[in-house]
């Protein structure tokens, strides 16, 4: 069986390795048994992967919004759902469902206004997965393998795949905060979405992703709590590029084909690009061939690390992770010399296998987004020339 790795776990073992032990795939595999919390970035993403879902993305406002309106709506109505089967609902529960739908519905009337000043792409996949076989740093035209004789993969979930007016693809990634919009350097130096295009150029062989477009909302930026009556929908424009807009290589091309298309050169080299207004940015990141091969290598290293026979899971100790981490209990435990394994069985169970979620935009590979047909060993390939 392959080793698998994820964002996730691979973002613990870097910043934890206590943490990365109890929780990680490949490890313990432990998640707390606790109420569930109403969570305003999924269900906004949720709302996202409607909006630019391809296959509506010419269609008229009037048709397209109500629909993303309903995915939010749609979403936080799950949550509450799963946080009644896993406890009893409080008022306060309530109150606070309440507020946050408020707060994504305006955030959404904001987001619809803006959104069509930055937008300069025509989408091509959403809530897509991937998974892809980790290179071995010394051959990287080669996959790595453990010394057990399994082969490392990277496995994860791109928000949105976009195509440029260039014939560029990009991976947007959407980004919810409650205030403040993170410093650039943080972007500049962020590892998962470097190693998610390389990822996605692996799972798609022969695709090359030009870099990173960061779509980050404020929800409590202005207006986001009180504010004037929203815009009816009917009134939003759309932005970006149409689908059906010959471009000399990708728009035009069948959506089938389109991973043959190689991007035409830009007339400006800049590295970084913004936009910002009313708690949006727009954050533009090219990442050179370089640095996608450079974020793979990375990650080889690191996964050969994780499966070391020696290797040691000491605990990193800082308040920025201590005071938000699901593992504190038995991680205090451990150093009290308690019984851990009781904390563990009480509070603590099994992760369950990433399953494919069958009415998830970009869930399976047949008849959503602009996907591909379904390859003999469950890897989506493009059609050959005969089809």
């Amino acid at each position: 069986m392959a080793h698998l790795i994820n964002a996730a776990d691979r973002a613990a073992f870097k910043r934890c390795r206590r943490q990365w032990d109890f929780s990680a795939s490949g490890r313990r595999g432990l998640h707390p048994v606790q109420a569930a919390t109403f969570d305003l970035d999924r269900a906004v993403r949720d709302a996202l992967a409607v909006y630019y879902f391809p296959g509506m993305w010419d269609w008229d406002s009037a048709i397209v919004l109500p629909l993303v309106v309903q995915a939010l709506d749609d979403s936080l109505t799950r949550q509450r759902a799963t946080a009644a089967g896993q406890a009893s609902p409080s008022n306060d529960d309530d109150a606070s469902w309440r507020v946050l739908t408020e707060r994504g519905h305006l955030l959404l009337d904001r987001y619809f206004a803006w959104a069509p000043t930055v937008d300069r792409f025509s989408p091509v996949r959403v809530e897509t997965d991937f998974d892809a076989i980790v290179p071995d740093p010394a051959d990287p035209d080669y996959g790595l393998l453990a010394p057990d004789g399994e082969e490392f993969r990277y496995a994860g979930r791109i928000d949105l795949l976009a195509i440029d007016e260039h014939d560029r693809y990009w991976v947007v990634r959407h980004v919810v905060t409650e205030d403040r919009l993170p410093p650039t350097e943080q972007l500049l130096l962020d590892e998962e979405s470097a190693a998610t295009c390389w990822a996605w150029g692996r799972f798609y062989d022969g695709m090359d992703v030009a870099g990173t477009i960061y779509n980050e909302l404020a929800s409590t930026a202005s207006g986001a709590a009180i504010g004037p009556a929203p815009t009816p929908l009917a009134d939003h424009p759309r932005g970006g590029i149409p689908q059906n807009e010959a471009s000399g290589g990708g728009r035009s091309v069948s959506s089938l084909r389109r991973m043959y298309v190689k991007g035409r050169s830009d007339e400006t080299t800049e590295r970084v690009r913004q936009s910002e207004g009313d708690g949006f940015r727009r954050t533009v990141i090219r990442r050179g061939p370089a640095e996608v091969r450079a974020a793979g290598i990375r990650l080889a290293q690191e996964a050969f690390d994780m499966i070391g026979a020696d290797v040691r899971t000491y605990p990193s100790p800082a308040p920025e992770h201590c005071s938000s981490c699901a593992y504190v209990t038995p991680c205090l435990a451990i150093d009290e010399g308690a019984d851990v394994e009781s904390i563990l069985a009480a509070s603590y169970r099994q992760r369950p296998a990433a399953e494919i979620e069958m009415g998830r935009l970009g869930g399976t590979p047949y008849g959503v987004g602009r996907g591909w047909v379904l390859g003999s060993k469950g890897k989506e390939t493009p059609p050959s020339a005969a089809d």
